[in-house]
């Protein structure tokens, strides 16, 4: 049994990321100084320059060649270099999610722990004392 691969369009594939940095379609289109028609076109016949297309990696802070890339093998969650993000992955964006969610709460936790241990040397400082 075979299983249907998905591969994005480039036009899809901006959409995602606009979605994800909270940018609009206008605010890129503005940006590149082109009217949101004139990008449609560009994307949706294959008729987009290069060089538009690195204006438009550099306002979304993506890597250019991740416009084409589907599949990044052996994702390194420790060091996230800006190259090897598979930004397309639903799955990867998802575990990139959690992962900063998680970091978030262990640092939480930590601050609590300190604040515990502080607490605890106050009390026995006390009861030393008393």
């Amino acid at each position: 049994m075979t299983t249907k691969v998905e591969i994005m369009n480039l036009k899809e594939k901006i959409l995602q990321v606009l979605e994800m940095k909270k940018f609009t379609y206008v605010d890129l289109a503005s940006y590149l100084n082109i009217s949101e028609k004139d990008l449609d076109f560009a994307l949706e016949n294959n008729t987009l320059e290069i060089r538009t297309l690195e204006l438009i990696s550099k306002e979304l802070r993506i890597p250019l060649y991740s416009f084409f890339r589907e599949n990044f093998d052996g994702f390194n969650f420790d060091q996230e270099p800006f190259y090897n993000v598979n930004i397309w992955s639903k799955e990867e964006a998802k575990f990139t999610l959690e992962l900063k969610s998680l970091k978030q709460e262990i640092e939480s936790l930590r601050a609590e722990l300190r604040q515990k241990d502080l607490l605890i040397d106050a009390l026995e400082s006390q009861i030393e004392k008393g």
